[in-house]
């Protein structure tokens, strides 16, 4: 069996072409200023400062164009680090971890944060219809794929795929109507033993969020948060405030960094998932991470890779599920009835599809690629 795991990517072509962002999560501070005031408040250098870190299974990269970035970059650090091991379903000391351990048996206080993001996963459930369930983590944990992740059944060796008798064991154990939330006393149970939540599709982007937040309290006003593809754009580019950022959108079959097209946006947070992100392969066939709450198995539609905009991360990270569970045309249709959300879908024969109709912000740069104009 081969096992593989590739970051996701949205390469951000900010060599050449950068604009003002910021995000609803991140306060613009300089909104409602002109651009001139704008200019003449920043302070850049002329090489970024760029670090880099594994953290939440992936590679997370933080980039500051601001005089003094080295300083606002350690506080950034401190602040992902400390919600990866709040959020981590694997790792013992964490809220989620304390969770699942009392699953069955009692209700856990949790911090107002944790709380906040288990109360908007439930949200995305029931507004999905359960095509995004949090407590999908019996089943990750069963399937372990991923970057560091291995199954939880001692009888498998590492990532490996399971037995139909074992996928449907724990496939009952899916049901986000079995969360009880008590927002005065700040508790979250889950009401059946051997229940686990699983926040990966919705905490990264949360936590990519704050990384963003904790450079604009450090005084940055133009930064790129990149948390494992889940990206968000801080404040004005090196090259000016008038013009968007040229994001670049990742071939899902083709290696990292080679793009299909470009897509123009500002104040946004973007993030893209696929089939090809991490896989595992047995037997000649590739399993994919996305697990399908109702089956338990990698979701199997039309779609290869799907990139969401969106005003937050953490909305972005959870659509970015919610699309690719539903499938193209649902998926889709579901988007265009959202308010500031842009979905690109890449299909399986190298179609591209946006939501809600034509945008001239898209531009396809891989004539292999068709796209399609809906109705």
């Amino acid at each position: 069996m081969k096992r593989r795991s590739t970051s996701l990517i949205i390469m951000i072509m900010c060599t050449l072409m950068l604009a003002a962002c910021a995000g609803e999560s991140v306060e613009d501070a300089n909104e409602g200023a002109d651009s001139a005031q704008v200019e003449e408040k920043r302070q850049l250098v002329d090489e970024p400062f760029v670090r880099e870190e594994f953290l939440l299974g992936t590679l997370v990269t933080l980039t500051v164009y601001d005089e003094g970035g080295e300083e606002a970059l350690d506080k950034a650090f401190e602040r992902v680090e400390s919600l990866d091991n709040t959020f981590s379903m694997r790792y013992e000391g964490s809220e989620v971890y304390e969770i699942n351990e009392k699953a069955g048996i009692e209700p856990v206080q949790v911090s107002d944060e944790v709380f906040h993001v288990i109360e908007r996963a439930v949200q995305f459930a029931e507004d999905s219809n359960g095509r995004f369930d949090p407590t999908i983590g019996a089943l990750t944990g069963l399937w372990g794929i991923g970057e560091t992740i291995a199954s939880d059944d001692p009888e498998l060796e590492g990532a490996s795929v399971p037995t139909p008798e074992k996928i449907k064991e724990k496939v009952d154990l899916v049901d986000y109507h079995k969360i009880t939330l008590d927002s005065g006393e700040k508790t979250v149970y889950l009401e059946e033993k051997g229940m686990k939540l699983d926040l990966g599709a919705i905490a990264k982007g949360y936590i990519t969020d704050q990384a963003a937040a904790s450079l604009k309290e450090q005084g940055v006003t133009t930064a790129i948060a990149d948390l494992g593809g889940d990206i968000f754009l801080v404040g004005s580019s090196a090259r000016g405030v008038d013009d968007p950022w040229k994001i670049g959108i990742q071939n899902p079959f083709a290696n990292r960094g080679e793009i299909i097209g470009a897509y123009n946006t500002q104040n946004k947070a973007v993030v893209t998932s696929g089939i090809y992100e991490r896989f595992i392969e047995e037997d000649g066939k590739q399993y994919h991470h996305i697990l399908s709450p109702e089956d338990g198995y990698p979701i199997d539609n039309e779609l290869a890779g799907l990139s969401v905009i969106a005003n937050t991360a953490m909305e972005a990270d959870a659509l970015a599920t919610v699309i690719f569970s539903m499938g193209l045309e649902e998926g889709l249709n579901y988007v265009d009835t959202l308010d500031d959300v842009v979905a690109i879908a890449i299909t399986k024969d190298k179609k591209i599809y946006i939501s809600d109709g034509k945008h001239p912000e898209f531009k396809v740069t891989d004539s292999d690629f068709e796209l399609i104009e809906r109705e």
